[in-house]
C-alpha cells in the first residue's frame, strides 16, 4: 500500500505533465490544420496571381520566346514556386525547374520532383484556353526554412513548460499534498483518540476546506456522543443494580425473618412482598420489551383509530389517580380524529405519558391535553407543571436507563425503559416526538403523527 501523501504527488505531477503534452498536442494540431487551410487559401491567391502574370505577358508578347520564359522562370524562382505547361493533351513541355526546356519548348517533359504538389489552372489567350498552367508548391505546409525554423521554437517553448512544470511539480507536490493533508492526519489522530477512549483530548482541527471541516466536526459529535454514552453505561450499570438491589434485599430481610420466626407472614407483610416482585416483573417485563424494540422487531396490526375516542377514554381511566394527588386536568380534544395505526401500541405510548405526567407533577399541579390536526399532522400534547428536565438532560431523556438528577429517586423515578420504548413505538408508527421543559416550571410532550386517512 501506497501513502495518500505519495499519491497525491505522483497524481498532481501526471496531471501537471499531462496537462502540458495535451497543450502541445493541440498547438501542434492546430498549426498542421487551421494554420495549414490559411495558407492554402493563401496559396491559390497567390497561384492566380502568377496565371495572371503569365497570361499578361503572352499577351503583350503574342506568345511566349525563350526571353518570356526566363522572365517567368525568375518570377517563379522569385515566388518560391515551380511553374510547368502543359499542352492540350496534357503533355508538359516546359518547367520552370528546368532551364534547359527554354531552348526546346516543344518535346514532352514529365516532372520528376515528388515532394512538390502541382495545382492546375488554364491559360486563356483571347478568352480561350491554348493551354494549362501548373504551380507547384512543397507538399508539407511547413517548407521553408523559416517556418520550420518557427515550429521548432514553438515545440521548444513547449518542451520548456514539460521540464518547468515537471520541475516545478516534484518540488511542491509534497508541499501541497502536506498543507491538504495536515488536517487529515489531525482527524486520523483524533479517530485513533477515540478508539483509545480519550474523547476530551481531540485535537482541534483547522481548515478552510468545507468536507475536511464538515468531517472534523462529525468526528468531534461521535467522541461526546460516545462519551455521553460511556457515562450513560456507567449511570445504567448503577441503576439497574439499585433497582435489583433494593427488591431483593427487601425480599430477603422478610423471608430471613419468616424462617427465624421473628415475623408472622400476615397480609401487610406478604404484600410488600408482592409489591417488590412486581415491582422486579416490571423491570423485566421493560427489559424485554426494549429488546425486542432494538432488535427492531416491531410489528404493528394496523386499524383505524378514532384518536379523540381513545383519549377520553384513557383520561378517564386515569382520573382517579390526578384527583387523588389533586392534580388540576385541563382538555381540549378535537372531535372525531382518526388515525391509521396500531392501537395497542397507541394506548401504550398514551399511557407512558400521562404516567410520567402525574409521577413528576406535584400536588395541586396542572396537566393539560390537547390533541388537534393541522393540515396532515395530527399533534397530541400533554404539558404539566411539574418538577421540569434540566437543559442539559433533554437531548439524553430517550437514552434507555437514563433518568435526571432530579428524577432519580425511588419515590418517583422509574427504570428509564419507558420514554425509551415510547419513542420507539411513535417512530414505528412514521410519528415524531420532542419534549420541552424547564425546571420548576413543568414539561410538555409534543407528539406528530402523519394523517393517513
Amino acid at each position: 500500500m501506497t501513502g495518500i501523501n505519495r499519491q497525491l504527488g505522483r497524481y498532481f505531477i501526471i496531471v501537471a505533465l499531462l496537462s502540458v503534452g495535451f497543450i502541445t498536442l493541440v498547438a501542434n494540431i492546430s498549426i498542421n490544420l487551421f494554420f495549414s487551410n490559411y495558407i492554402k487559401e493563401t496559396r491559390s491567391k497567390d497561384d492566380l496571381k502568377v496565371v495572371h502574370y503569365v497570361e499578361q505577358l503572352y499577351s503583350d508578347n503574342s506568345g511566349l520566346d525563350p526571353q518570356a520564359l526566363m522572365i517567368i522562370m525568375h518570377y517563379a524562382y522569385s515566388e518560391s514556386v515551380t511553374v510547368r505547361f502543359r499542352d492540350m493533351q496534357g503533355n508538359i513541355i516546359w518547367s520552370s525547374g528546368t532551364p534547359e526546356t527554354m531552348h526546346d519548348t516543344t518535346r514532352d517533359y514529365e516532372a520528376d520532383d515528388s515532394s512538390l504538389a502541382f495545382q492546375g489552372y488554364p491559360l486563356h489567350y483571347k478568352d480561350k484556353k491554348i493551354a494549362t498552367i501548373d504551380v507547384g508548391r512543397p507538399k508539407s505546409i511547413i517548407s521553408s526554412l523559416e517556418d520550420k525554423q518557427f515550429l521548432r521554437t514553438i515545440n521548444s517553448v513547449f518542451a520548456s513548460a514539460f521540464l518547468f512544470s515537471l520541475v516545478l511539480a516534484i518540488l511542491y507536490s509534497s508541499r501541497i499534498s502536506k498543507r491538504f493533508l495536515k488536517p487529515i492526519y489531525q482527524i486520523k489522530e483524533n479517530a485513533k483518540l477515540i478508539e483509545d477512549g480519550k474523547y476530551k483530548k481531540l485535537n482541534n482541527v483547522e481548515t478552510n476546506t468545507y468536507e475536511l471541516h464538515d468531517l472534523s466536526i462529525s468526528v468531534k459529535e461521535l467522541a461526546d456522543r460516545l462519551d455521553d454514552q460511556d457515562t450513560l453505561r456507567k449511570r445504567m450499570t448503577a441503576d439497574i443494580a439499585h433497582e435489583l438491589r433494593t427488591p431483593l434485599s427487601i425480599l430477603q430481610s422478610h423471608i430471613e425473618a419468616f424462617m427465624d420466626g421473628v415475623w408472622e407472614p400476615d397480609i401487610e407483610k406478604l404484600s410488600v412482598l408482592h409489591n417488590e416482585i412486581t415491582r422486579l416483573t416490571k423491570l423485566i417485563k421493560e427489559l424485554s420489551d426494549l429488546s425486542v424494540i432494538e432488535g427492531d422487531e416491531i410489528e404493528l396490526n394496523k386499524s383505524e383509530i378514532n384518536l379523540s375516542i381513545l383519549l377520553h377514554e384513557l383520561i378517564d381511566s386515569f382520573e382517579p389517580i390526578f384527583i387523588g394527588k389533586n392534580i388540576h386536568l385541563h382538555k381540549k380534544i378535537q372531535d372525531d380524529i382518526r388515525f391509521f395505526g396500531d392501537e395497542e401500541y397507541m394506548k401504550r405510548i398514551i399511557i407512558n405519558i400521562f404516567s410520567n405526567a402525574c409521577k413528576y407533577t406535584n400536588d395541586d399541579g396542572d396537566v393539560k391535553v390537547t390533541l388537534e390536526q393541522l393540515n396532515d399532522t395530527l399533534i397530541l400534547t400533554v404539558e404539566d407543571s411539574g418538577i421540569g428536565i434540566p437543559k442539559e438532560d433533554i437531548r439524553h431523556v430517550f437514552e434507555r436507563f437514563y433518568r435526571s438528577d432530579l428524577s432519580r429517586n425511588r419515590g418517583t423515578g422509574g427504570t428509564g425503559i419507558g420514554l425509551t420504548i415510547t419513542r420507539a413505538l411513535v417512530e414505528a408508527q412514521n410519528g415524531k416526538i420532542r419534549i420541552e421543559s424547564e425546571v420548576s416550571k413543568g414539561t410538555k410532550v409534543i407528539i406528530e403523527f402523519v394523517h393517513e386517512i
